[in-house]
């Protein structure tokens, strides 16, 4: 695998600039304070919310006059976060197992995946949200760790994503021409999802995706909400969906932890799904073996949503 940038994949700063920046010990702020802002299932990102942040003097994910992306999604969550809570394995959904043969896929992007790291990984150039989320991330790693160092996360194979353009959004498929990932795109038509963005995660030894509480970003940004009301996000926003799809059975060490639960004992193929609203959740690998998972996000068909509703691990679907 290649060696991680020291540099932002998407904005270009350097890593080192973006940590300096933030002072996790520095005095509180004064501003604005962003109380007011919904919670995501009361859409969070609406134009008036929108004007809000753009009116603030400070970063809008504020929250007791520090930016802390952590803090602010937790005051927008339902979730209960009391961690003495007996655990709930409804927590998250399980529509289906599919049967496929992941083995060429894994390959692949084990060889061509890059790493993904807190400093690299997340877009900060397309709107206000995306720089202030992102400083709010490295203030909170920075605030956990007491290191001005950059923080392992995961490694990344993009397949299929919103390419951003000044004047429309354009879809772009990365891999189309790979056959390995054929099994991929079979993946999507199984499910009946409108897919905007998909790729491979891979977890290896050592590394882990600090828990936090999912926001789809991308829709916030001027342009891309007319997907977001069209896809009827604005009166249900879990009409969009986050689905993992394992591709391998569960190994000793692959950690997913979901509000209260630990999620284990998986075979190759089996499909969840959350309430990416309110479900904190994070992962870890302290296994030998690398974790590869299949990553899908988009607005959900009837298909779709039958399955959901139904959930059964033990339905198995053919691709």
């Amino acid at each position: 695998m290649k060696e991680k940038t020291d540099v932002n994949y998407y904005s270009g700063d350097k890593i080192t600039d973006l940590l300096g920046s933030t002072d996790a010990n520095k005095e509180k702020e004064e501003g604005v304070h962003l109380t007011t802002d919904k919670n995501y299932s009361d859409d969070m990102y609406s134009e008036e919310q929108l004007k809000l942040h753009d009116s603030a003097n400070m970063n809008v994910f504020t929250v007791d006059g520090v930016p802390s992306r952590w803090e602010h999604n937790k005051l927008r969550s339902s979730f209960h976060f009391d961690p003495m809570m007996p655990a709930d394995p409804d927590i998250i959904q399980i529509p289906c197992r599919l049967d496929a043969d992941w083995g060429d896929a894994i390959q692949y992007a084990l060889k061509e995946a890059k790493e993904m790291t807190i400093g690299n990984y997340r877009p900060r150039h397309s709107s206000r949200q995306d720089k202030d989320l992102h400083d709010g991330e490295l203030q909170d790693v920075k605030r956990a760790t007491g290191s001005d160092e950059d923080v392992s996360n995961l490694y990344h194979d993009h397949i299929l994503g919103l390419k951003w353009n000044e004047k429309k959004q354009e879809f772009f498929i990365k891999k189309k021409d790979v056959p390995e990932y054929d099994v991929c795109f079979k993946t999507i038509e199984a499910l009946g999802i409108d897919v905007h963005q998909s790729r491979i995660h891979i977890q290896k030894l050592g590394q882990v995706t600090p828990i936090h509480i999912d926001q789809q970003m991308r829709y916030a940004r001027p342009g891309w909400r007319k997907i977001w009301l069209d896809g009827g996000g604005d009166k249900d926003p879990l009409r969009l969906r986050r689905f993992l799809i394992h591709l391998q059975d569960w190994e000793y060490g692959h950690v997913w932890q979901f509000g209260n639960y630990y999620h284990q004992g998986y075979k190759s193929g089996t499909v969840v799904t959350y309430d990416w609203c309110n479900v904190p959740h994070g992962t870890a690998n302290f296994g030998f073996t690398p974790r590869l998972t299949f990553q899908i996000t988009g607005f959900i068909s009837d298909k779709t949503a039958e399955l959901i509703a139904d959930p059964d691990p033990d339905r198995i679907i053919k691709i």
